[in-house]
């Protein structure tokens, strides 16, 4: 039969590709014997273009078809021939499908014919497609499938070395200059009309291969591709490119909706009712995988082929039409599981090893990161002597934690006095690390704070210097940081635990632009950093703008890290709007503990409570004066302060602006909050605490001279800047070691505000009882100056775990004492003094069972003591226990006819808990690594090195 070819071009644009295809088809060796143009675009260029080259038909479309249906549209044009009875034979039309950015080989169209003429059995030919803007690199030649259906290529974006020449019989080819028997185009009713981007000229194909015919690739014939069929797929005259996003979201829709057409029909419900649950199994693979963009794109693909309507019962009806083979036919054509596995294996080395290229090299942690770490953690057994072996700690804001995992677990929910501050989660998070007794994780804290510290001082000094001696000297400047160390003795946990995340958040913020696993790490950190030190979210709100507007281009991207932060916030955040004290949200966690008083100099020198200080100096030296002891302070920090600012006198100074700028929002925001008072505990105002914005202020600072030591030592022919270096280094930790060691002796005497304690603060027959009924009540009674205070304490005592800043804060609200404070007054002053009154309803009220008479105040006679003492034993409600170590208890005479029931918490804290844990898990999942990391390249100390840039490149960038 004599061959006739219809070539049909599907323009969607003009321009140079579309006159490259054009003028490619009038210089074909065996030119088409029809020309059909299909106009798309909607211009007056693109058609005067299509209609100056003299097209057989002229087809007008819209621009939103696919690229099946504008070829359908074309053929439509052009009629059937009509059977012959000819004993030569009738005419064999094929059917050559070009889009507008397809330039053919002058002997493309010669070959194709010549590869399909001497084999019958063939009904679809195609080229092998190479890029136009590189002809020696392949775009794609062949087409085939797993065994779930995934759509893959034989060869993309490789260079062309004849490597697939040998290749003939696939079981699918692309759609771009693919020629296609027309009668069995026909047969299988051409282009499935839900595939309009891609997939499409696949899955044409497969119903090719059904029907009984076969599918090759003709490598000597070519063609050069401008755009591909995703972008081709997209109308306009300047299409924005396919994203990611985009293009999975299309392929997996294409994958989905193959999947329903080509299962059984018993198969096609439990497909679809499987595609939801696939979706989410899927999303969470992407989060490992740190693909996160890619998440919406596999509901909105899940979502979009359930409810496509009526397409995949029409592409059914379509296969079966045309079908004579089994799926059998086309089995030996998939590709076997192996063979995907290494080429995914081949994908992951090219990225780890595209990874370790760019990645600049840093100092090896042995021996100076160890060196430091030991250092430190030698200083941190010292200062916690007293310590040690102690199953809690009390003093300050220190409290037992909880006394076991429920009870930690419990109090991440909101309660009838508001709801759970973030910090609560923190503390959870530790509480868990030593389940068998949550309290003893603080003592761990304790004791290992300063080698923690040295670590992540090491670590981010790391990512910004390449040489072991600046690391080292970041690392114990760090952790001998006067901010740590009030806060270890003052008995600060919120403050302790900021500053051991502060290094962590920054080093993972300088990679979070081009690293989706960083960006979770900064989102888990900062809201480690924000709930344990709510006074840093406005400097930290400042730098996430300041780095978002340094990163345009990643701003989505960097969005997200607030995430974790707003969900743990949210909750407390309406409680305290809600009753009109915004103020309340910068409240420090933990027990309301009054810190010292601050000044200026004392800010400026990094030191939130200098008496910690000053007092056992002062108690060596008595003939020197606070002033001169505080001048000698100053001279201890001055190595460190003059090193940081001479970095930005050095070569590649700049680099040392951002920790100087962090700094300064440190300085600026201990300035701020330092006369801010938002609670009050024992009557008196309990103000900010400055130790996190100090630590943020000795942060920026450490990391500048650390910067500025790596410069000195890379100077390549000045000696003297290098020896000028090495002494600065030395100075810098002797003076840091210097002006904490008053600290840690006192700290290794004892004579700081912690000390061990018990795992409860009520006596050990209460915190028995309170196993079997964690709502129990207990009255504590202290005896101070002045008066007599109360307080109700529920369970086995004060637990850090169930302390509520929206209750701590309520003084802001202006209201006075509240009802149930006022009463609780009353009851104990009752309770103190013979009145007669009976108070057994009262108690049950409460849900009272005890009342402790805990040691009086220094000052308080011992007579009231006596007298509160008898009046508790002539209450008749009221049962003499003993003495016990947290002072004298009695117990509540049982009344069984009334118990007032455990407070229920709000039906939607539960809610509330999980979407805050469902959140976190996220960005967890998202933070872990999944993947090998990439080598580092170990730091070349020549002289000649450049220095390392102050912010890594990252490493898993999509």
């Amino acid at each position: 039969m004599q061959p006739r070819v219809i070539a049909i071009v599907a323009a969607r644009r003009g321009g140079e590709a579309l006159q490259q295809t054009l003028d490619a088809l009038a210089q074909q060796s065996r030119r088409p014997d029809l020309l059909v143009v299909v106009d798309a675009a909607g211009a007056d260029a693109v058609t005067s273009q299509l209609a100056a080259a003299n097209p057989t038909q002229f087809v007008t479309a819209s621009s939103g078809l696919g690229f099946g249906e504008l070829v359908h549209r074309g053929l439509a044009a052009v009629p059937v021939p009509q059977p012959t009875s000819s004993p030569y034979g009738g005419v064999d039309e094929w059917v050559w499908l070009l889009r507008h950015d397809t330039v053919p080989d002058p002997r493309a169209l010669e070959r194709l014919l010549a590869a399909v003429e001497i084999a019958p059995s063939v009904a679809a030919a195609g080229p092998k497609q190479l890029e136009a803007e590189h002809p020696t690199v392949i775009a794609g030649y062949g087409e085939t499938l797993t065994r779930w259906g995934a759509s893959i290529g034989f060869a993309e974006r490789e260079l062309d070395q004849a490597q697939h020449d040998r290749m003939s019989d696939v079981l699918a080819m692309g759609e771009a200059g693919l020629l296609v028997r027309r009668t069995v185009y026909n047969a299988v009713e051409g282009f499935d009309p839900a595939l309009p981007s891609v997939d499409a000229a696949l899955d044409l194909c497969v119903r090719i291969r059904l029907a009984g015919h076969r599918v090759i690739g003709v490598p000597q014939a070519r063609v050069f591709v401008h755009e591909g069929s995703a972008l081709a797929a997209r109308p306009g005259a300047a299409p924005r490119p396919v994203s990611a996003r985009t293009h999975a979201r299309w392929r997996r829709t294409a994958q989905l909706h193959r999947r329903l057409v080509y299962a059984p029909a018993a198969a096609v419900p439990l497909h679809w009712l499987s595609l939801v649950p696939l979706a989410v199994a899927r999303a969470l693979g992407h989060l490992l995988r740190k693909r996160p963009t890619l998440v919406g794109a596999e509901f909105a693909a899940a979502l979009a082929v359930a409810f496509s309507g009526g397409a995949v019962p029409s592409a059914r009806r379509r296969l079966a039409r045309g079908r004579t083979l089994g799926w059998g036919a086309i089995d030996p054509l998939r590709l076997p599981p192996d063979e995907v596995r290494r080429r995914r294996a081949i994908a992951r080395d090219a990225e780890v090893s595209a990874q370790e290229d760019d990645r600049p090299p840093r100092p090896d942690f042995l021996p100076g990161g160890a060196a430091a770490v030991a250092v430190a953690a030698l200083v941190g057994v010292i200062a916690s002597a007293p310590l040690l072996g102690a199953p809690a700690l009390l003093g300050g804001a220190l409290a037992p934690l909880a006394p076991d995992v429920a009870s930690l677990l419990a109090g991440l929910e909101g309660s009838s006095a508001g709801a759970a501050d973030p910090f609560a989660f923190v503390l959870a998070l530790l509480g868990v690390l030593t389940p068998w007794q949550p309290s003893l994780s603080l003592v761990v804290l304790w004791v290992a704070a300063l080698p923690l510290a040295a670590l992540g001082g090491w670590w981010a000094a790391a990512a910004v210097v390449r040489r072991p001696v600046p690391a080292f000297v970041v690392a114990l400047v760090w952790a001998f940081s006067p901010a740590l160390l009030s806060a270890l003795a003052l008995g600060r946990p919120a403050a302790v635990i900021a500053h051991l995340a502060l290094p962590w958040l920054i080093v993972s913020a300088a990679r979070a632009p081009r690293s989706w696993s960083a960006a979770a790490v900064v989102g888990l950190t900062g809201a480690v950093v924000v709930a344990s030190a709510p006074s840093l979210l406005p400097a930290l709100l400042i730098a996430w703008v300041v780095w978002m507007l340094a990163n345009p281009r990643r701003a989505g991207r960097l969005l997200t890290l607030v995430v974790p932060t707003a969900a743990l916030l949210a909750p407390l955040v309406v409680d305290q709007l809600r009753r009109g004290t915004p103020g309340g949200l910068l409240a420090d966690p933990g027990l309301p503990a009054p810190p010292g008083a601050v000044s200026a100099p004392t800010l400026l020198l990094g030191w939130p409570a200098p008496e910690l200080v000053l007092a056992p100096l002062t108690a060596l030296l008595p003939g020197v004066g606070a002033t001169a002891l505080l001048v000698a302070l100053a001279v201890l920090a001055a190595p460190l302060v003059v090193l940081a600012l001479l970095g930005t006198a050095l070569p590649e100074g700049r680099r040392g602006i951002v920790p100087l700028v962090l700094a300064a929002l440190g300085l600026v925001t201990a300035w701020a909050v330092a006369g801010i008072s938002v609670s009050v505990a024992e009557g008196r105002p309990v103000l900010l605490d400055t130790a996190p914005a100090l630590s943020l202020l000795g942060m920026g600072l450490a990391l500048a001279a650390g910067i500025a030591l790596d410069g000195l030592q890379a100077a390549p022919r000045h000696r003297a800047a290098r020896a000028v270096g090495g002494g600065f280094a030395g100075v810098a930790v002797i003076a840091s070691a210097l002006a904490i060691a008053p600290l840690v002796v006192v700290a290794a005497t004892g004579g700081t505000a912690v000390t061990p304690s018990e795992p409860s603060t009520l006596p050990a027959l209460v915190a028995a009882e309170a196993q079997r009924d964690p709502a129990l009540g207990t009255i504590v009674l202290t005896p101070v100056e002045g008066g007599l205070a109360v307080r109700l304490e529920r369970g086995a005592g004060a637990t850090l775990i169930a302390q509520r800043t929206v209750e701590a804060t309520a003084v802001l609200a202006g209201d006075g004492p509240a009802p149930a404070a006022e009463a609780l007054a009353l009851l104990a002053g009752n309770l103190a003094a013979p009145s007669g009154r009976d108070v057994a309803p009262e108690l049950d009220a409460l849900d009272a069972r005890f009342v402790l008479l805990e040691q009086a105040d220094p000052g308080v006679a011992g007579s009231t003591v006596d007298g509160i003492t008898a009046a508790l034993d002539g209450n008749a409600v009221l049962a003499p226990v003993g003495a016990a170590d947290a002072g004298q208890l009695w117990r509540v005479v049982p009344d069984d006819t009334s118990r007032t029931a455990e407070p229920e918490r709000p039906a939607s804290s539960a809610i509330v808990l999980a979407v805050q844990l469902g959140i976190l898990a996220l960005t967890l999942l998202l933070a872990v690594p999944t993947s090998l990391r990439p080598r580092r390249a170990r730091a070349d100390l020549r002289a000649d090195d450049t220095p390392a840039s102050t912010f890594e490149a990252g490493d898993d960038d999509e």
